[in-house]
């Protein structure tokens, strides 16, 4: 309710400082003890006194009952102390003695009944301002986006979507504030903020309140351990939360506080504890401004963050930075109207699947002072009008902080539905359709076929039908790697170090939505060298011909590449058909293929003197020709070095 708050107040102050309060005052009562302790409660006001202030203004209307100005001095030091119910019903008692005194209150009463959810009074009390023609464009303007507001909250809660919240379970949620969860790919591990009370015998001054991050780990039984804090060096005496974890778990990025916020990261290392945190470049983060609440692409590329910088279209606005092959960021994006308003955006989730964004904002039409939206990205790029959740997952509170597993069909945040154990960790299925293209992954480890150390390399996930690379895991870094799969789609996935033979695999995921099960993949990657013998698994051919098929391409640009950058090898290219067919049908069929391929490459550039094909038909399987999986390794294209 934050921001609503703080437009409440700016309006209320705009009535009590120029209205109510101006050096030659003319109120709606004459007794001048009414107006004296009104004088003083004004006083103690400015001074922040709500106590003293609410003593006397109370004191001034009993001895006035009709003392307007003191209704709507009240109302405001009932918001500022959170009893919004005594502050709507002081406008009341100021309406029921004359309601065209201050038009404007019926603005703020209609906020107040928005912030507590009671969407008819707040609808009824903006269409009652604006019958007085105020002359304040900007407040006509939000009292009609108030009134929209209402009518949707209206429409959503006739029309509610499946939603039961399950605690995640008293490892995690305790007696404080637990917050901003994030997940590993494999749910295993749970990463989350707590607000913990300040020692007082350290000496640390200022606010009895500071954030540390804390984790949690999922036991075969589903169940979450007690939660602790994450190792040395990560928390400190200042605040760190809102944080991200890689696909990996290798990498952290989350907030420290210090005046401004800003976006450190963290790497874990081979000894199990995490590195000291540093400070992301200036391109992400600002000296005056605050950058916070980031959220990484599953192939560790792209971050999302909320920031206040100047450029944007409201408050706060969603940006991301890109790495580039150097390893560095570059210059921070505003990801556009489309998403950010002029309201305040918060909370980004960018999902496994790497196309579907969840946020929260204040600035789309929705139920409370943050609601939780998602919206996709599609083929060019842009990201398609985002979609409020729907309620009960949106009330009139304040939703931020959603994240989604892997699978696409759990959510986790965090909410106060229980007020008198605060903040706590919830877990909810989501309907169908906000869920994000499900996602599994494939991890393992690179390393060097003949000596078996591990091998820093490239990993790419490649759309075969687009030819569109999906995700790009810079290094694998100690011979390690994950990778995620988003399902319903085929995939090449390609291994590349300089000095290797590439490697490939091929994934088919069309129909596959178990995920108890992720792929393992171990890669040995072979040394240019002569007699290796390259396989490639994502070369493919229309049924029973040599054409080759566009999905072929990401394949064949590695192969060139290869050969590009070793001008000095010359390749031999050989096609291989599994037995169904004729002997002499398969061999002609293998040569053609070869020949197909060889053609490619001298087509993009390869001089004809380096390549050689060949055909050798269904005599040299790799696998039974007993079973599809078999034959289907047997249909192959190889490129060993001459």
């Amino acid at each position: 309710m934050k921001s609503n708050k703080i437009l409440i107040l700016i309006v209320l102050l705009l009535i009590v400082v120029n209205g109510f309060a101006q050096s030659q005052k003319k109120y709606s009562i004459s007794n001048k003890r009414a107006i004296s302790h009104y004088e003083q409660a004004l006083r103690f006001f400015n001074r922040y006194d709500n106590i003293t202030a609410k003593k006397l203004l109370q004191e001034s209307i009993d001895i006035e009952p009709k003392f307007l100005e003191a209704y709507m001095v009240l109302s405001q030091v009932y918001m500022e102390m959170g009893e919004i119910d005594k502050a709507i019903e002081t406008i009341k008692k100021s309406h029921e003695i004359d309601k065209n005194f201050h038009p404007r209150s019926f603005y703020i009463l209609g906020i107040l009944y928005f912030s507590q959810g009671e969407y008819k009074n707040a609808l009824e009390s903006f269409e009652t301002f604006l019958t007085f023609n105020d002359k304040r464009k900007s407040i006509n303007k939000s009292a009609r986006k108030k009134i929209e507001e209402c009518k949707f909250a209206l429409n959503q809660i006739a029309n509610p979507v499946p939603f039961e919240p399950k605690e995640v379970g008293d490892g995690v949620n305790t007696d404080l504030d637990e917050y901003w969860p994030s997940l590993s790919v494999d749910e295993k591990t749970l990463v989350y903020t707590v607000r913990l009370p300040k020692n007082p015998d350290k000496g640390i001054r200022g606010t009895r309140w500071q954030e540390d991050l804390y984790i949690s780990y999922r036991n075969e039984d589903g169940e979450w351990s007690k939660g602790i804090p994450v190792s040395s060096p990560l928390n400190t005496d200042f605040n760190e939360g809102a944080q991200a974890v890689s696909s990996d778990g290798k990498t952290i990025y989350f907030t420290i506080c210090r005046g401004v916020c800003n976006i450190y990261q963290s790497v874990l290392q081979p000894d199990g504890l995490w590195s000291h945190p540093q400070k992301l470049s200036v391109n992400v983060n600002t000296e005056r401004y605050s950058e916070k609440q980031p959220s990484i692409s599953p192939d560790g590329k792209t971050l999302y963050f909320v920031s206040n910088r100047p450029g944007g279209q409201g408050d706060f606005d969603i940006w991301k930075c890109e790495k580039n092959p150097d390893g560095q960021w570059d210059n921070a994006v505003n990801l556009g109207s489309v998403i950010n308003t002029s309201g305040s955006e918060q909370s980004p989730f960018i999902h496994f699947d790497n196309q579907t964004l969840y946020f929260s904002s204040s600035g789309h039409i929705g139920m409370g002072s943050q609601d939780i939206f998602v919206s996709r990205r599609d083929s060019t790029g842009g990201w398609s009008k985002p979609v409020n959740l729907g309620y009960p997952i949106n009330t009139y509170r304040s939703e931020e902080g959603l994240i989604v597993n892997a699978k696409g069909t759990e959510a986790y945040y965090s909410s106060d539905i229980r007020p008198e154990r605060g903040r706590d960790i919830y877990t909810f299925e989501l309907y169908p359709a906000i869920r994000p293209t499900p996602t599994s992954y494939v991890k393992g480890t690179i390393s060097d076929s003949k000596t078996l150390n591990p091998v820093e390399a490239n990993v790419k996930l490649v759309d075969l039908k687009r030819n569109k690379v999906l995700m790009d895991v810079v290094k694998a870094k100690g011979g390690k790697f994950l990778v995620c799969l988003p399902v319903n789609n085929k995939y090449g996935l390609f291994v590349s170090s300089p000095g290797y033979l590439f490697h490939s695999e091929h994934f088919d995921l069309s129909n596959y939505y178990s995920f108890d099960k992720p792929f393992r993949l171990d890669v040995e990657l072979q040394p240019i060298e002569k007699g290796e013998v390259l396989t490639l698994r994502n070369i493919f051919f229309a049924f029973d011909s040599y054409e080759i098929l566009p999905e072929s391409n990401a394949e064949l640009n590695y192969l060139l590449d290869v050969l590009k950058q070793n001008p000095n090898i010359r390749v031999e290219v050989s096609g291989h058909t599994d037995n169904l067919g004729s002997d002499d049908y398969n061999l002609k069929l293998s040569s053609q293929r070869a020949k197909a391929v060889v053609d490619y490459l001298i087509q993009h550039g390869i001089e004809s003197e380096r390549l050689e094909w060949v055909g050798f038909g269904e005599s040299k399987p790799v696998a039974p020709n007993t079973t599809e999986e078999g034959r289907a390794l047997n249909r192959r294209t190889e490129v060993r070095i001459l």
